[in-house]
């Protein structure tokens, strides 16, 4: 059948992937198996020499290291208090102006192009400072992750597909930053004198924003806080605050200290101050009570004043609203600030060349529906089929199946009470494949239902 799916080959191609995954996907990333930091670059795979090789092709000619800017900038990093910090500047500084709108799409890969050049720079910077490549290594590793993100929350990084050719693993071969940026942290904590200046730049991406798997975590916010406030702790503490002393290298008069004798009886400098503070006391008394009427007037009159309590933006939950049938494989949720993406599995959602929703998914889309109503948001929802050619009465080939299927999807939203004009319907066909349709794995995984919801 079109729509069937083969367990014990998906069994096996699982079992394919963990033999072959690599060692940052298997948690090896930037350590040895002993938790301590690979010390030659040079003998690690995706070492300092190796990564030169692959991307920094457009700074490896001496012009460009001789350049004006290039000198200027590092010696900018050599004056600075933390050079690492100075070094990541301009990436920082781009994170932190991520463009909330591209009008051409095709600009999109321009600013992809020049964020790659940055990072080779910044390569090539820490590299002439001799900052220790681990060092680099792991700045590198956070900032790609933390601009993924911010790229990917934005509408052209969605519509450009970003995520696709994201730059985390176009520098490391990896796609989990998410989860290991936090993993980094937990490692550095452990010997913050010799990482604080990791740390603190870890600590600017995450008070820029960064999330992370944080982002889909309920109360996930103040986690993040917390986060934030241990690593400013943690910095704070290898500061040496212990002022030097006045004079390191005066003189210690001869012979012991003579103390002065008391000229001022004892008792009549208690008096003086008794009399002093007594008056003090019955000044300032007596401007406040001369003052009170004045405020007590303003303080009844502040009683007549409204205030209007803010209203909190309602957000979805749908990570948490769906947690038992993300368990179950059912369908996958991913979450931003503005936008929620939920993937229904097309094997569990219609039978083989149907367009009718199965009952048991019916309740799920209502739950959804009602979900979305109750934020006030908008629906795209996109029909995706496979490869596999088909010909029925009615359905001539994949685009039209995947316009119904998406079609009757929408039917639900609608009749939740979601204004018609707020939901929208395309049908992809089997033009945006997740994987190869040449084996049952493969075409199950691409036979899907996507809506994103925007509010």
């Amino acid at each position: 059948m079109k729509d069937d799916i083969n367990p014990q080959g998906a069994n096996a191609s699982e079992n394919a992937h963990d033999e072959n995954a690599s060692p940052q996907a298997m948690g090896k990333f930037l350590l040895d198996d002993q938790g301590d930091w690979i010390q030659d670059p040079e003998a690690a795979p995706g070492s300092r020499s190796d990564m030169a090789g692959m991307h920094q092709q457009p700074f490896k000619d001496d012009r460009s290291l001789r350049s004006e800017s290039v000198q200027q900038r590092v010696l900018r990093v050599k004056a600075a208090r933390n050079p690492l910090l100075e070094a990541a500047q301009p990436l920082l500084r781009a994170l932190s102006d991520m463009p909330e709108q591209i009008s051409d799409i095709s600009q999109v890969e321009l600013l992809k192009n020049m964020l790659k050049s940055q990072i080779n720079l910044f390569s090539i910077v820490c590299d002439e400072v001799n900052i220790p490549w681990k060092k680099m290594a792991i700045v590198r590793y956070c900032l790609c992750t933390a601009l993924d993100e911010a790229a990917h929350a934005t509408p052209w990084g969605l519509e450009a597909g970003w995520s696709q050719s994201n730059l985390l693993n176009y520098f490391e071969g990896d796609n989990d930053g998410g989860n290991k940026f936090f993993l980094l942290i937990g490692r550095l904590s452990m010997n913050p004198n010799e990482f604080a200046d990791v740390l603190e730049v870890l600590l600017r991406i995450l008070g820029l924003g960064f999330e992370g798997r944080y982002s889909i975590i309920e109360d996930g916010d103040r986690q993040l806080t917390k986060i934030r406030q241990r690593l400013l702790t943690l910095i704070q503490s290898t500061r040496n605050t212990t002022q030097s002393i006045l004079s390191p290298h005066g003189l210690q008069p001869p012979g012991p200290v003579l103390r002065e004798k008391n000229i001022i009886p004892v008792r009549l400098t208690a008096l003086c101050a008794g009399v002093l503070i007594a008056s003090t006391f019955i000044w300032f008394k007596y401007s406040l009570l001369k003052r009170l009427d004045g405020i007590t007037s303003e303080i009844y009159a502040m009683h007549n004043i409204k205030v209007t309590t803010p209203q909190l933006k309602i957000r979805l939950r749908l990570a948490v609203l769906l947690r038992n049938e993300i368990k179950k494989q059912l369908l996958s949720v991913d979450e931003n600030q503005k936008q929620s993406k939920v993937v229904l599995n097309g094997d569990s959602l219609f039978l083989s060349g149907s367009t009718s929703v199965q009952p048991e998914m019916a309740k799920i889309i209502k739950r959804v529906a009602h979900e979305v109503r109750r934020v006030n948001g908008e629906v795209l929802i996109v029909g995706h089929t496979d490869a596999t050619p088909i010909h029925r009465p009615g359905l001539p080939n994949n685009i039209v199946l995947s316009q119904k299927r998406a079609a009757e999807v929408a039917r639900y939203f609608i009749a939740a009470g979601l204004p018609e004009d707020k939901v929208k319907v395309e049908g992809a066909g089997s033009s945006q494949p997740l994987a190869s349709n040449n084996t049952a794995q493969g075409r199950a995984k691409n036979r899907r239902v996507e809506f994103f919801v925007t509010y």
